[in-house]
């Protein structure tokens, strides 16, 4: 018996019977809301509005793991030890004695220039530090007072940390794609409202607001706090570096069941159903439920193929 049918009973059967004293009155009312099945289906209590001037917190949908297929990682344990290493980018680099910008600091004792395209061997592992990266070279550069410097993260193409530089291009140029939606481009330590990071030893948790929506999002993919600690979890990831945020958003993008999509993105048809697979996860994605900005299917496929004709005109590593 639903509700329509069983309150307006109720209320027949209450103007039809005599009924006894005060106190008995009240409980044989409630013996006959309980037989009727009335009193597990009365109306719900009515909630309040959300307050205009109250900020309300932004969501990011975590699908359940699953047995979706995603991109295969090399397996870096069974390839045993390999040199450290980082690779330059086809533009102008500069290694820094310090963290400051260049353009300051002398050549030779501050600042030296490395080659284009060229693979350079290092001591240690790689540090990320905010927009750079801390190395160590093996062997001492030409003209060069110093060999331990920073390198800013967009004249780096590949580290032996691996990350988004093992992806194929189709799939490199759709991670940029979805960076450059959500308006951090190569940064790794951006947060929400662009303030910026140091620390990768975690997650930052830093609960930005802008108008009405706050948000602990951050990096380049803008991971909430709460879906970089399940994914974090699920995948080993003990910190919040490039090379593990390229890996978390990969298995976001598997679990929601558009990595084929994204490995095939070259195809606008592909393109497409990726972007309106994956808009429930990112707001800034046309098609997007979210209130926020986004941006156009048409600037974002433009987008895409720059990102993509980059990769697959790069030599092979």
């Amino acid at each position: 018996m639903n509700k329509q049918t069983v309150i307006p009973l109720v209320f027949l059967l209450a103007g039809a019977v005599s009924w006894p004293a005060t106190g008995a009155r009240a409980a044989a009312f409630e013996e006959l809301i309980g037989l009727s099945g009335a009193a597990a289906e009365q109306a719900p209590e009515p909630q309040a509005e959300p307050r205009a001037d109250v900020p309300q917190e932004m969501l990011q949908p975590l699908p359940w793991n699953n047995s979706e297929p995603g991109f295969n990682w090399p397996d870096k344990a069974a390839m045993g030890r390999a040199e450290d290493y980082f690779r330059t980018t086809g533009q102008y680099v500069v290694l820094r004695i310090d963290n400051s910008p260049p353009e300051g600091l002398p050549e030779g004792a501050g600042k030296c220039v490395l080659a284009e395209n060229t693979k350079y061997l290092i001591s240690g592992t790689p540090v990320f530090e905010g927009e750079n990266i801390r190395i160590t070279l093996k062997e001492p550069l030409p003209g060069c007072l110093f060999r331990q410097g920073y390198v800013y993260m967009e004249q780096v193409g590949s580290t032996s940390l691996g990350g988004a530089s093992e992806l194929p291009p189709a799939i490199r140029a759709f991670l940029d794609t979805l960076a450059y939606a959500e308006g951090t481009a190569g940064r790794y330590d951006y947060v929400f409202t662009f303030d910026t990071f140091t620390s990768y030893a975690d997650h930052p948790r830093m609960k930005r607001c802008s108008g009405r929506l706050c948000s602990t999002a951050a990096g380049r993919y803008q991971f909430l706090s709460d879906t970089w600690d399940a994914l974090a979890g699920d995948l080993g990831l003990r910190d919040f570096s490039p090379p593990n945020q390229d890996k978390a958003v990969m298995e976001l993008i598997r679990r929601d069941g558009a990595y084929n999509a994204v490995a095939g993105s070259a195809s606008h048809k592909n393109f497409k159903r990726a972007v309106h697979k994956l808009n429930n996860i990112w707001a800034s994605l046309p098609g997007s439920r979210y209130g926020q900005p986004k941006q156009s299917m048409a600037a974002l496929w433009k987008y895409y193929n720059v990102a993509l004709d980059k990769y697959n005109s790069q030599p092979l590593r």
